[in-house]
């Protein structure tokens, strides 16, 4: 990749400040009330070139109205039979390993690689050591049981702190390096 930008592998999600990234039933309501893009959405997404997420993150996209990631290449991971119902996503069920060396080597979208979600993507590119960096947007809400994003099955991982930003509301930007090495 000579003379090529590697495109970075970065977690960008919002989550409570219990740790979850979703409510039990699966639901995000409690972010409702806030707006991603007074805390640097809209500059992130600009930096992306592909999405991976996983199955039930993208069905649930699609529940939400139109298509929020137009032009983003969606790559969605899952080991079931799925048929993509948007024009840039593509179906893969290839080790974390395979399908990030793939998205490092294609540079038709340039950009950086969006690891969307859930908890279980989040943890197996952390397990992969394929995550460049995790860029967290603290919401304070005690969701109390839900689905986390860390938990169980999330290996140990050291982090450096880049960046620490409060907004308004409340809300906490806090973005981490992940050290090489771990």
């Amino acid at each position: 990749m000579t003379g090529r930008h590697r495109p970075r592998f970065r977690l960008y999600m919002a989550i409570s400040l219990d740790g979850f990234v979703a409510s039990r039933d699966g639901s995000a309501r409690w972010l409702e009330p806030y707006d991603a893009y007074q805390v640097g959405f809209g500059e992130f997404l600009e930096s992306i070139g592909s999405i991976v997420m996983g199955r039930k993150s993208y069905e649930q996209m699609l529940g939400f109205g139109p298509w929020p990631y137009a032009g983003k290449r969606t790559v969605v991971m899952t080991r079931i039979a799925l048929r993509p119902a948007t024009p840039d996503t593509e179906v893969s069920a290839e080790p974390v390993e395979t399908l990030a060396d793939r998205l490092a080597n294609e540079t038709t979208r340039g950009g950086d690689v969006w690891v969307f979600g859930g908890g279980e993507v989040a943890r197996s590119f952390l397990a992969a050591r394929r995550l460049d960096t995790l860029e967290l947007c603290v919401v304070p809400v005690l969701v109390g049981d839900g689905i986390g994003l860390f938990g169980s099955g999330t290996p140990e991982c050291h982090l450096r702190l880049t960046m620490s930003r409060h907004y308004a509301h409340g809300l906490m930007r806090l973005d981490y390096d992940v050290l090489p090495g771990n």
